[in-house]
């Protein structure tokens, strides 16, 4: 039974995304209407067939880009948000989280809702929430992080309070500063504050803030920002990259999925193998180190081709190991032949 109540409450917010969308849309083709709702064309053939039963005036246009429209004086208003709805509008770009919890549905609804019903001044509050909130659904090869100052962060970025931060930066060293919390981005699990200093705006990982106060003093956001925009225009800028090609064997391929998601398997895995099972992969890293890291980590089931300093830094790398490892192995054989000796 509750199978059933849901499968219809998400058709009920289907349909309703359906309006929705051709009420702010004069056309759309069946090709689009379904993208969007993320369902089959037969699914969408079907709601409308539902829709024009119940008496909303859609009308179909054929040919090779038909598509649908409302008669013009059709409008549909609904002024309520539900708690999901709500939340949805926080996800400013980045449709693959909603998809995976089963809510784009939903925030097509709630968008068209926001737009079609809201106030002035509603309308404004969504767009200052959607200013405080991005996500980015590209992969990036990191492991999620423990955030526990993620909530005291988000309420000062929806209060406009200014923060006391001791933070710590990725060479290790600790520094304390003053921060207006501008937004916050989440990117594959990695959450930031985007944050405005005397001196910049910039991002903070959550994980590395030691300690945080939220002061009383509140400020004003720097006219003209824009979070999407200026992420996108930050990882472009100072976001390093490092290209690497390798060569792996079938034993590294359940390491290099776990490492960069069973979603990428086939970009990852494009190139045929070759007769020994062997295959050539191309990866991108944030810097030499961590592509280096990362490589010695496989052992001997990865080799690197490019680049060719890459190549000889693991090979030295790998030199000193074996080193380091023959070293303790000839103490402890010497020891264990003292003992022997003396026994």
């Amino acid at each position: 039974m509750l199978q059933q109540q849901r499968r219809a409450a998400l058709k009920f917010d289907r349909l309703l995304a359906l309006v929705f969308l051709l009420q702010r849309h004069s056309y759309l083709t069946a090709r689009e209407l379904a993208e969007r709702l993320q369902v089959s064309e037969r699914t969408l053939y079907r709601d409308i067939n539902d829709l024009s039963l119940a008496g909303v005036p859609i009308y179909g246009e054929g040919g090779p880009a038909g598509g649908y429209r409302l008669l013009p004086d059709y409008h549909l208003h609904i002024a309520g948000l539900n708690e999901d709805e709500l939340s949805t509008l926080f996800f400013s770009q980045g449709q693959r989280p909603l998809s995976d919890l089963d809510l784009h549905t939903t925030r097509e609804v709630a968008l068209a809702k926001v737009l079609s019903t809201l106030s002035e001044r509603g309308k404004q509050r969504a767009a200052e929430i959607q200013e405080r909130l991005h996500v980015d659904p590209t992969g990036w090869n990191f492991p999620v992080d423990d955030v526990p100052h993620l909530r005291v962060v988000q309420d000062a970025v929806w209060q406009n309070r200014r923060l006391s931060l001791i933070y710590r930066r990725e060479s290790g060293n600790i520094i304390t500063t003053l921060v207006d919390p501008l937004g916050l981005v989440v990117k594959a699990g990695i959450w930031y504050l985007i944050g405005a200093t005397h001196e910049t705006i910039r991002p903070f990982r959550i994980a590395r803030i030691q300690q945080i106060d939220v002061l009383q003093e509140t400020f004003n956001r720097p006219e003209g920002f824009h979070l999407a925009g200026y992420w996108a225009k930050w990882c472009t800028r100072f976001l390093p990259s490092y290209p690497v090609t390798l060569q792996i064997s079938p034993d590294a391929v359940p390491r290099l999925l776990q490492l960069f998601g069973e979603a990428q398997r086939s970009r990852l895995l494009h190139s045929a193998p070759d007769a020994s099972g062997w295959r050539t992969v191309s990866l991108v890293f944030e810097t030499a180190e961590t592509a280096r890291a990362t490589v010695l980590g496989f052992g001997p089931t990865a080799e690197v081709v490019e680049p060719r300093e890459l190549r000889a830094s693991v090979m030295q790398w790998a030199a000193s190991l074996l080193t380091r490892y023959s070293s303790q192995t000839r103490d402890l054989s010497n020891l264990l032949s003292t003992n022997e000796t003396e026994s």
